[in-house]
């Protein structure tokens, strides 16, 4: 007699059948993840995990197409432990593996049984004898076995396997839970656990990289940098290198055949990292999507324009796009693109972090410019890679500028690592820029009188900064100023993108400025002429730098960076409170002091001399910085056993909760759009439609934009929040129209006045 394990009809031979295909393949690809009896344990765990399925329950529910967990009715894990033979198995294996096989089946599916007690569990057990009486143990290599209640040795009811109390049996049962949840998630998703590398990125680096080099040089061969990156593929490492040294082929070359995590801190920047090695060191090549991945809120979009430029993309092949999302968030790629909270989420141990932890147990992770992330970003950051250090996981820390407190608090927290003895720079670009020290305000005027004949870029520290300027300068200069930044809907943001990358190119000859904030600094590939900032701190002063004279060198007398520090005034987004400031007042300070005499060349060198004299761990050890990453790791400590869910973690990972909304204006613009998606999404034929229903919901998300979460609580007028439904699981808020949208300017957090209201001015 054989039983159900899916509604789809699938039987529990089957599916089991299809977890043991997938663990072949997982060893098969990366047999390094484990040891022999760890294998030996997951298997077990893939042939056990679903057994309990078998009881009566569950059989009825299944059968008559019903959903969800239902009242009396235990989580099928736990009785599924109850068929494992410890007896047999504690001559093979320590207590310590069969505590982690009975606590990873048991626990497989975060269920909520807290409304069960042992009682309840043994009666369930006795309930289940008859039908495992009837199952063919034989189909999936096991023998006949009849239910038992676990001895509390290797299961008690209701217990966690902490960290702390059991470090040996901790790693083993996350292994082998995180991997029996990525080989049945694959096994049930009908996609494949991993994919291997077979030496497809090197080949492809050492062809379509280094080989367009030596075209053009025939002696050319990897500079210093990506030559000792390849020479410590099994170490973790740290480096500090100029920019346009060629960090992503250097981070590459580290990776060699591993499985890898290359980590950014914009969604622009991995846009920019993907499309670069996905078009030119794999050369567009339909194979490569077997092997590189970009994983982030917006992937869904882009993908799915990736597979709308074949002209046989159409309904018939839909699910061929939708395999590849649930492979590329399922981390089966051999090389993921992703941003920080992807995979740093581990550190709060939400419930269902183990597949995630487990990865990362055999894999290596790029985290590249550690310079950008705050202070709590910076503690998930090091918290996590002390938990993927002690189960195997290697790192490799690549930054244009890096403090000299970031690498004590990694020796501190237990990191182990190397670094090279001189950081990399670029003899041939030494010296980009030249600098003048401004005491005072940013100020339109000084900009105003500088643009004719040059590509002009301002940054401010601010979004409110950015478009008050941009008001005063778009007056009087007209239609040569552009502004860019966070607060534009999707498709405005990735017009600005691609606007600003080729107003900024060496072909494009026009003369103009841009103005824009943050997103500028490690996000976008540009070139302009000349500089103008706010001061906000040095990391950041220099990455801004990095967008004017990016590959070449300033011979001219003159400056072409200006830097405004504010005088006797702060700077827009810098405030004594640090619940106010954008950028650490401390470290603001500190930047403001030791860079207030220079004036003139600047060189690579002197930029990393004054990054090491300035952030040290003694200059910083009260500040409001460091006190926030010490606060996030006793947070952390605090609430590694909580087990909260994977929504809640995503609303804490960040320090500013945001919300993802439409503005009104865009809104009613896109009426007809919005009437159609809800009029698919109401009828009856979703999967007919599924198609139009896919591309309808992606060109509503293009119309989304981040917004402070304060919009929707504050109650304005009694205004009643509207949505836009892409499913029954998620709604888009409309952004009331108090908050004007403009396409150029994006959108404005200051409230309209209404006719009623007055400025105090006459």
């Amino acid at each position: 007699m054989d039983f159900l394990a899916k509604s789809n009809g699938e039987t529990l031979s089957e599916h089991t059948e299809n977890l043991l295909i997938q663990f072949k393949l997982l060893k098969k690809f990366y047999p390094q993840a484990l040891v022999e009896d760890e294998w030996n344990i997951l298997l077990l765990a893939c042939k056990y995990h679903d057994l309990g399925k078998m009881n009566n329950k569950f059989q009825d529910k299944i059968k008559n197409k019903r959903r969800g967990m239902e009242k009396d009715e235990l989580p099928h894990g736990l009785l599924s432990a109850s068929l494992i033979p410890y007896r047999e198995l504690q001559a093979l294996y320590p207590i310590s593996d069969l505590r982690a096989l009975a606590y990873s089946v048991a626990l497989h599916h975060e269920r909520d049984f807290s409304e069960f007690d042992q009682d309840d569990y043994k009666r369930e057990v006795r309930l289940l004898a008859e039908p495992a009486d009837n199952f063919d143990f034989n189909r999936i290599g096991l023998h006949q076995m009849l239910p038992q209640v676990p001895s509390g040795r290797y299961f008690e009811f209701k217990t966690v396997i902490g960290a702390t109390k059991e470090p040996d049996t901790y790693s083993k049962y996350v292994k082998t839970k995180g991997l029996l949840n990525r080989i049945d998630f694959a096994a049930s998703g009908y996609y494949q656990v991993e994919f291997p590398d077979n030496g497809y990125l090197q080949a492809n680096l050492q062809k379509n990289a280094l080989g367009k080099w030596q075209k053009k040089h025939p002696d050319a061969d990897w500079n210093e940098m990506q030559t000792w990156m390849g020479k410590h593929i099994e170490d973790n490492v740290m480096i500090i290198a100029q920019t346009g040294m060629g960090k992503t082929e250097g981070g590459l070359r580290w990776l060699a055949n591993d499985k890898g995590f290359f980590t950014l801190p914009l969604k622009s920047a991995i846009n920019s990292i993907y499309d670069r090695i996905k078009n030119e060191i794999f050369e567009k090549n339909e194979e490569s999507k077997k092997h590189v991945g970009i994983l982030h809120s917006d992937m869904q979009q882009i993908l799915l324009e990736e597979f709308e430029k074949n002209d046989d993309f159409n309904s018939s092949n839909l699910n061929d796009y939708k395999v590849y999302l649930n492979e590329t968030r399922g981390w089966s790629l051999p090389l993921t693109i992703t941003t920080l909270d992807q995979v740093f989420n581990v550190v709060y141990h939400y419930r269902g972090y183990e597949p995630k932890l487990a990865t990362l147990s055999y894999s290596k992770i790029i985290i590249d410019e550690i310079q950008m992330y705050s202070p709590d970003l910076l503690a998930y950051l090091i918290y996590g890679l002390k938990m993927i250090q002690k189960l195997g996981g290697k790192f490799a820390v690549m930054t244009a500028t890096l403090a000299p407190f970031v690498v004590d608090l990694f020796k501190k927290n237990g990191l182990e690592f190397i670094m090279p003895t001189h950081p990399f720079l670029l003899p041939e670009f030494s010296q980009r820029h030249s600098v003048k020290i401004l005491h005072h305000q940013l100020n339109a005027n000084d900009i105003k009188n500088s643009f004719h004949n040059n590509k002009v870029l301002v940054i401010c520290n601010t979004i409110k900064e950015a478009v008050s300027l941009y008001d005063e300068l778009s007056f009087q200069l007209k239609d040569n100023v552009k502004l860019i930044h966070s607060r534009f809907i999707r498709k405005d943001r990735q017009r600005l993108e691609k606007e600003i990358t080729n107003f900024s190119s060496k072909e494009n000859k026009k003369f103009g400025v841009w103005i824009g904030t943050q997103v500028v600094e490690a996000s976008l590939d540009i070139d302009f002429d000349v500089l103008y900032t706010e001061l906000s701190e040095l990391n950041s002063l220099f990455q801004r730098m990095g967008r004017c004279y990016r590959r070449r060198n300033f011979d001219r007398t003159g400056y072409n960076v200006f830097i405004y520090d504010g005088g006797e005034e702060l700077p827009s987004g810098v405030h004594e409170s640090s619940q106010r400031s954008v950028y650490d007042y401390e470290m603001f300070s500190l930047s403001k002091k030791i860079i207030a005499n220079l004036n003139g060349p600047l060189s690579e060198q002197d930029k990393m001399d004054l990054i090491e004299r300035t952030y040290t761990m003694k200059n910083l050890k009260d500040s409001s910085y460091l006190i926030k990453v010490r606060d996030t790791f006793e947070y952390l400590d605090a609430c590694s056993n909580d087990h909260k869910s994977k929504q809640e973690i995503a609303k804490e990972f960040r320090d500013i909760e945001s919300v993802t909304g439409i503005p009104q204006k865009i809104a009613d613009e896109n009426e007809a759009l919005i009437k159609r998606l809800n009029e698919l999404l109401q009828s009856n034929n979703y999967q007919k439609n599924q198609y139009e229903i896919t591309k309808l919901k992606n060109k509503v998300l293009n119309l989304t934009v981040q917004v402070p979460s304060y919009l929707f609580y504050q109650k304005r007028n009694d205004i009643e929040v509207g949505f836009v439904e892409l499913s029954r699981y998620q709604k888009i808020p409309i952004i009331s129209d108090e908050y004007e949208y403009d396409n150029n300017k994006g959108l404005s957090l200051s409230p309209k006045k209404k006719e009623h209201e007055f400025d105090n001015i006459f």
